[in-house]
């Protein structure tokens, strides 16, 4: 999973170093609306704000909010900030198979009893504890670690996995170790005073949001929102407090990732095999090093940067590695990234269907796998909020909408996030907003023009359009995207080179209308760093086999290399996750 972070980032930068500073000026004064009824109407002042993640994300949002003088506080439900980089032995298990509801993917939350008085305080021995969870077990749910295993390193250049004003020291190799990239998001949070022992009243860490509702005034009117927390307290190896309040906000900034809720395919006998065999199948999530897989037949199923990057690593110490490979209608995977994948590894076509009555997998072409002793399912992850169940609804299928006499739906089958404003403003509700939760951006950067955008709206430098043209421009993004699916929130670079002038240009104007501040430029130096680092990534002369389809010839068969900067970019604007 997190290799599929660190690979789908450099996409974004691509499109990103296209972007010159043409983008970088104001519309003209005939250009800007002045009747107010043309713009969103705020239904209370926003003055305080929430932040739900300490990753690269909440840090982006964090210092934008804080520098237009909101007043602001995150809540991150581990112990340190850097959100998926903060890398641990422990796994948190195996998740559930056949998935469940979006809703409850990452987890089921956890609420004091009704018309307890708050705070809620419960302590845990595990002496005298009859529910079975043990201490470790409630802090382990309750962290939830992340899918980075212990060789993982970046495979997007350090110039391009950082903070602006925020460099890595001159010499840094450009594949980062991942503890090297937890300790870079660490020094930049204490830079801003927020680490995990800086004590700071802006951040709580160890503290889980379980429910974000609408607040009501003393005549009934919608004013901001509460937020209930829970907090873990570690006491001993043995024993945890547990400790549930609420706080009320302005607005809530959702920056949770995209890595929460790992999908279990659908694959005819999944489920029939993992009630025969529950310990020979996992997810990618759970994957720390290739000793406990020693001498063993392992399929990995998907063909995403976690899949290959597995693979790789398994592949010194296994009897057999199998990939298995499916080329769906709309898969955007790039054969050219499998070539990357060593000799010794067999790459293979989609699976057909899983026999657990004789323990064989049947693939699409009609042969079977009978030796494989683990399936790790590197099949991504679906999109998931619990502490937002009001906005989820997996009855909607399809290009459907909710019923238009109420709010619409945020997250339905989990394949995509819905219903907001160039992917940033819950349109219904615009104090409700999500930074970087598209695929195939660079958290580090794409985020930073969005959370000026949050920071200017929210104090007045800024304006939103008219609920009503808000829903018309998403929806025209949303045909134009090809409708709903987990392509929606894929942007191919062509498409992220308009949005980044969308919003310079939004910001830029509203900086010459109101002040405050303007976009940030992107760097110009992006593009000769991409050039090099594309030529020398997707170099190599002796690529894996790969079995025959009709994709293959897409990007010239499986035998071409990359010579241009152009051809990386269609690479990285095809690829995905998914299975």
């Amino acid at each position: 999973m997190a290799a599929w972070v660190v690979f789908s980032l450099c996409a974004a930068s691509l499109s990103l170093a296209l972007t010159q500073t043409s983008f970088q000026v104001p519309l003209q004064p005939e250009q800007i609306h002045q009747n107010d009824s043309d713009y969103h109407q705020f239904k209370w002042p926003i003055r305080k704000v929430a932040v739900i993640g300490a990753g690269v994300s909440g840090l982006v949002a964090y210092r934008e909010l804080v520098d237009a003088g909101l007043d602001v506080k995150i809540f991150e439900r581990d112990e340190v900030p850097g959100g998926v980089w903060h890398y641990s032995d422990e796994t948190q298990g195996q998740p559930p198979i056949p998935n469940v509801d979006p809703q409850v993917a990452d987890f089921v939350p956890s609420l004091p009893p009704p018309n307890a008085p708050l705070p809620h305080v419960v302590y845990h021995n595990d002496r005298n504890d009859n529910t079975g969870v043990t201490s470790a077990e409630r802090w382990r749910d309750h962290r939830a670690p992340h899918g980075v295993w212990a060789s993982l390193t970046s495979n997007v250049p350090a110039p391009l996995m950082k903070f602006n004003r925020h460099e890595w020291p001159p010499g840094s190799p450009w594949n980062i170790p991942h503890l090297n990239l937890q300790r870079y998001l660490r020094s930049v949070y204490s830079f801003y005073g927020i680490n995990a022992n800086d004590r700071s009243p802006h951040i709580s860490y160890n503290t889980r949001v379980e429910l974000v509702e609408k607040r009501h005034d003393s005549f009934g009117n919608e004013h901001g929102w509460k937020l209930t927390v829970k907090k873990l307290e570690r006491l001993s190896p043995s024993s945890c407090k547990e400790k549930w309040w609420t706080e009320d906000f302005d607005a809530v900034v959702v920056a949770t990732g995209t890595f929460n809720g790992p999908n279990m395919p659908n694959i005819p006998g999944l489920i029939e095999w993992h009630r025969r065999y529950p310990e020979s199948i996992l997810h990618s999530r759970e994957y720390r090093r290739p000793e406990m897989f020693a001498n063993h037949s392992v399929l990995i199923v998907g063909a995403g940067p976690s899949a290959t990057g597995i693979a790789a690593d398994l592949n010194p110490l296994v009897k057999r590695n199998v990939l298995s490979w499916r080329q769906s209608e709309r898969s955007n995977t790039p054969v050219v990234f499998l070539n990357l994948l060593p000799q010794g590894i067999e790459v293979v076509v989609g699976i057909h269907q899983f026999h657990p009555e004789n323990r064989t997998i049947e693939l699409s072409d009609g042969t079977f796998l009978s030796d494989i002793d683990e399936i790790i399912l590197s099949t991504g992850y679906r999109y998931t909020f619990p502490f937002l169940p009001q906005y989820h609804n997996s009855s909607i299928k399809g290009n459907e909408e909710g019923p238009q006499d109420q709010p619409q739906p945020i997250v339905t089958d989990g394949t995509h996030f819905r219903s907001l404003w160039r992917d940033l403003f819950y349109i219904d509700e615009p104090t409700l907003a999500f930074i970087n939760q598209n695929l195939n951006v660079v958290t580090f950067t794409w985020g930073e023009n969005f959370a000026i955008a949050l920071a200017k709206v929210w104090t007045g430098t800024a304006r939103l359009p008219s609920r009503q043209t808000m829903w018309k421009e998403y929806r025209d993004w949303v045909a134009s995207q090809g409708g709903y699916g987990k392509w929606l929130l894929f942007i191919k670079w062509q498409k992220q080179e308009e949005i980044v002038s969308f919003f310079s240009s939004w910001l830029n104007t509203a900086a010459y209308q109101f002040g405050g501040k303007q976009a940030t430029p992107s760097d110009p130096n992006e593009r000769e760093l991409l050039n090099v680092w594309g030529r020398a990534f997707f170099a190599n002369s002796n690529p894996v086999k790969l079995p025959s389809t009709e994709r293959k010839q897409q990007f010239g068969g499986h035998q071409q290399q990359v010579d241009s900067l152009e051809y990386a970019h269609s690479l990285l604007a095809y690829f995905t996750s998914g299975y």
